[in-house]
């Protein structure tokens, strides 16, 4: 075998040179031939200067059509791209007018003014109308840096808010509500209350069953409105129950009617009446509607049943409720400064310490000037100040309800005020504390 011819098998083909083949055999032999060359461009050993070729990478063509665009499944280079599969986004780019007014800015683009975080979480005055945002937005920067006194001094007190509420949110609702006919909507309520409780005690238990049970039906539908699944057919017989038991059974009614209301929910949503909600979610929103509305409205029972006085109670209970609202309308849109609580910026403690003021003077007034009702001039101080106490903390539980089901108002059945939550929710907590008050001062039923 020469060494100048590489090694061939006997059928003709090349072949693997072996051991013995390479003995006595020079450097520049190969080890393997690969046959004559293909024709490539051979690539330069790496220290060699570049050649600036490009490597094909096009795969399954000819050589001639290597450059062919109709070839879908060949690999391409990025700027190689075909924007044939593109034509109508193009068409729409060549379209653009580069000098054409922008109509909508998003992010960072967008200059406008925005809602702070005060205003955007405080769902007592948000505007829900997209289009007066920024006028209602304008409209509170204004009146909180110049307050219309004189409107406050022709404020009605059927207008007013709830304790501790400053300028800025009286200045709001004034200016989106029709203040006659709040008015005249407050004179009708009170009108319709003066005539039921003097009918005596069955006449109160009507007004406060019917009361109770419109402020259920309204709490169970803004939880259904906002995704929840309560058990709300036996939630509102449970509210309805409520009062009329505890006038039937005194105090023993509230843990049977609790524990019958667990039972038959239970039931409710072992029964699939639920549907495909969460039960334990679901369970406690009735709960709490329940107790909030049909246990905390039913001690207006217990306080009616109080012989002979039962209903002059309950209705210097109403009184010192209308008090703290008053004083602290009139002291906190003249003086509030100071905010009482993160959960609700426009209540201030200003009007706090009006509403104390205004509740206490109050009742003072109609139960020692005016003779109403069995309490004594200390037992009347208290009374007065218990309420003053407990009806802001009512008004900001109905505010931590409404913020966390982002509304703004719980119902419309009332003219220009919004829902009967949104007008006794105060009353709520004062008609425990009025009871227990008429209890530590030797009034029971």
């Amino acid at each position: 075998m020469s060494n100048d011819e590489p090694p061939v098998s006997s059928d003709g083909g090349n072949r693997f040179v072996t051991a013995e083949d390479l003995a006595g055999s020079s450097a520049e032999t190969p080890v393997i031939d690969l046959g004559a060359p293909s024709g490539e461009v051979a690539m330069p050993h790496w220290t060699a200067p570049a050649t600036g070729q490009v490597p094909r990478v096009v795969l399954g063509t000819d050589e001639g059509d290597t450059d062919s665009e109709s070839n879908s499944d060949a690999l391409h280079w990025r700027d190689e791209h075909d924007t044939s599969d593109n034509l109508d986004f193009m068409r729409d780019l060549a379209a653009i007018d580069a000098d054409a007014q922008v109509t909508e800015r998003l992010g960072a683009l967008d200059t406008s003014e925005r809602t702070s975080d005060p205003e955007y979480l405080n769902f007592d005055d948000v505007e829900l109308d997209p289009r007066r945002r920024g006028r209602s937005r304008t409209r509170r920067v204004r009146t909180a840096r110049t307050p219309d006194v004189a409107s406050a001094a022709s404020a009605s007190p059927a207008d007013t808010v709830s304790a501790g509420t400053d300028a800025d949110e009286a200045t709001e609702r004034s200016g989106g509500r029709n203040v006659p006919m709040a008015a005249a909507v407050g004179v009708a309520m009170a009108a319709v209350a003066l005539i039921a409780f003097g009918l005596g005690p069955v006449g109160a238990l009507i007004i406060v069953e019917l009361v109770v049970v419109a402020a259920g039906i309204e709490f169970f539908s803004a939880l259904q409105r906002n995704g929840f699944r309560p058990a709300t057919l036996l939630g509102v017989a449970a509210v309805v129950v409520f009062p009329l038991a505890t006038y039937w059974k005194g105090e023993a009614a509230f843990p049977l009617v609790l524990a019958l209301t667990l039972l038959f929910a239970i039931i409710w949503y072992l029964a699939g009446l639920g549907g495909n909600s969460r039960p334990v979610a679901n369970l406690g929103v009735t709960f709490l509607s329940v107790i909030w509305i049909g246990m905390f409205g039913a001690f207006a029972a217990l306080i009616v049943k109080i012989p002979s006085e039962g209903v002059s109670i309950l209705l210097l209970a109403v009184v010192g409720t209308v008090g703290s609202d008053v004083g602290a309308f009139f002291v906190g849109r003249a003086a509030g400064r100071t905010p009482l609580s993160a959960l609700s910026p426009n209540k201030t403690v200003e009007g706090l310490v009006g509403g104390v003021v205004g509740s206490i003077v109050t009742v003072f007034v109609v139960a020692v000037i005016g003779g109403v009702g069995p309490f004594s001039a200390g037992g009347a101080l208290l009374l007065g100040f218990v309420v003053a106490i407990v009806a802001p903390i009512g008004d900001l539980a109905e505010s931590l309800f409404k913020r966390d089901l982002g509304i703004k108002d719980m119902g419309t059945v009332l003219p220009q005020h919004g829902g009967i939550l949104d007008r006794f929710d105060g009353m709520l907590f004062v008609l425990p504390a009025a009871y227990y008050v008429a209890r530590l001062c030797g009034f029971t039923g």
